[in-house]
């Protein structure tokens, strides 16, 4: 189906590429061991449910899961909220550090992704701390860049904002707990159960809470190959999980990003 026929380009720094899925939001109050009740269940069960479906994990996916941080920039009246777009950097402490611009799903459920990776010290800077003075510099001098492709021409195309009209809205820290879904013994979904914790940064420190959220990401694999993508399969694969855990946990589908999510229960953008 063209929908899943995800793009993925990538041009020095800057990488491309369709995001196919669904989001569910499941309650705070199911734990880590009811969840991996389920999917060691549904481990044994895919291939029954999707032909040529199988899960896999790394080995330390339960007990070193991904931990990563989101800083969300915005204007001061959060157009990009009102609007159902996202700019932030997203960085792990460990392996990378980008700049995302991301709309908001179109008719086919599908979101384009642009992206630039740091490298070198931009990248260490953002992933020693992504709100220092230092790391919000490095973003808002790449966005103002005109000599290469990056997330802030395509946001200046699309709105007409700036750099200069972006400063962090706030602060969002994940615990991302993945697996694999094969179609065929080839890479077809990349799935997470992600822990939210979310902070407001235009309050003073004094005056900042966490909130925090739980969902479970079903999407394509961002490299999936073409005739993968294709297959009708890959969406039976994405049916027979989201309905699952709706029918195990009364899980709901969301169209919300994180940055809606978490602005709505910090109070953020009215």
């Amino acid at each position: 189906m063209e929908k899943h026929s995800a793009i993925f380009r990538r041009e020095g720094n800057f990488v491309r590429f369709d995001q196919y899925g669904l989001k569910l939001s499941i309650s705070e109050d199911i734990s880590d061991a009811e969840y991996y009740l389920w999917l060691d269940e549904t481990i044994a069960h895919l291939g029954e449910m999707v032909s040529g479906g199988a899960i896999v994990e790394k080995d330390d996916a339960r007990t070193k899961p991904r931990y990563n941080m989101g800083v969300y920039y915005d204007t001061a009246d959060y157009r990009l909220l009102r609007d159902r777009m996202v700019l932030r950097t997203t960085c792990n402490p460990i392996t990378h550090a980008f700049c995302a611009f991301k709309y908001g799903q179109n008719e086919n459920q599908v979101m384009r992704d642009h992206r630039h990776i740091f490298e070198g010290t931009e990248k260490l800077t953002i992933q020693q701390d992504p709100i220092s003075e230092e790391a919000v510099a490095i973003v808002r001098n790449l966005l103002r860049r005109e000599d290469i492709m990056h997330p802030g021409i395509v946001l200046r195309q699309a709105t007409g904002i700036t750099a200069d009209e972006l400063t962090p809205a706030l602060l969002l820290m994940q615990y991302r707990k993945t697996f694999y879904v094969l179609l065929d013994e080839e890479d077809a979904l990349r799935c997470s159960l992600d822990r939210v914790a979310a902070t407001h940064l235009r309050v003073s420190a004094e005056m900042r809470v966490t909130k925090t959220f739980s969902e479970v990401e079903i999407p394509v694999y961002p490299r999936i190959k073409e005739h993968v993508a294709s297959d009708p399969r890959v969406e039976q694969l994405i049916t027979a999980l989201s309905g699952s855990l709706i029918a195990r946990f009364g899980t709901n589908v969301i169209q919300e990003s994180k940055y809606q999510r978490a602005a709505t229960a910090l109070g953020i953008g009215g």
